[in-house]
């Protein structure tokens, strides 16, 4: 399976009637989405954030991570959000950033390598985090499936009066699990309701 599928300019049937073509193309878009750039925020997640996260608040109910792009993996992961992004009062720390990053990096990627999402470019929908592109994910097996608009996703997260676990781990079921109906996979159905 390819990894970090990227839209180009004739995809606009993943966000029709708001599909900016030429956004697509973009430099700083393409630097962004270039497959050794995800992989190497995605590394540094794994070998930089989350053992400094984990000694912050602890390694209860860590799985293992071989395998970076299971359920259970996700789970965990997006358990650690707030750890990283938000101040003691429970709001964004835009110094923080670059965290951010790394967690809408990894959130996209896992709905690429595991439920056939297609990165694409929604410059509109990258503020705060970004500046002139927004990472979105959209989904050709599902005309019923929205889009997810990364940045947003992630700013509604946090900024919510609840944890920002429950967005992420809803965004997760919302996806893999008519996914896994649509492409007969009861595996992954079943890994979604292991965990």
């Amino acid at each position: 399976m390819a990894h970090a599928r990227r839209a180009t300019p004739a995809d606009a049937d993943l966000d029709p009637g708001l599909f900016d073509r030429d956004a697509q193309q973009s430099e700083a878009w393409l630097a962004w989405s270039d497959r050794t750039a995800i992989d190497a925020r995605i590394d540094t997640l794994f070998t930089e954030t989350l053992p400094r996260l984990e000694s912050i608040r602890g390694s209860d109910g860590r799985p293992p991570l071989d395998d970076r792009f299971t359920a259970a993996a996700f789970d965990w992961i997006v358990s650690l959000v707030d750890t990283a992004v938000l101040d003691e009062d429970g709001r964004h720390k835009p110094e923080n950033n670059d965290l951010a990053d790394q967690f809408i990096t990894y959130i996209g990627e896992w709905m690429v390598r595991r439920v056939e999402g297609i990165w694409f470019n929604s410059p509109e929908d990258g503020a705060p985090i970004f500046d002139g592109f927004g990472p979105a994910i959209g989904y050709r097996w599902s005309q019923e499936s929205p889009n997810d608009l990364l940045a947003l996703l992630f700013m509604m997260a946090v900024s919510a009066d609840d944890s920002p676990y429950g967005y992420f781990v809803d965004l997760l079921h919302g996806r893999a699990l008519p996914f896994a109906e649509e492409r007969d996979r009861p595996d992954l159905k079943a890994e979604m309701f292991a965990y």
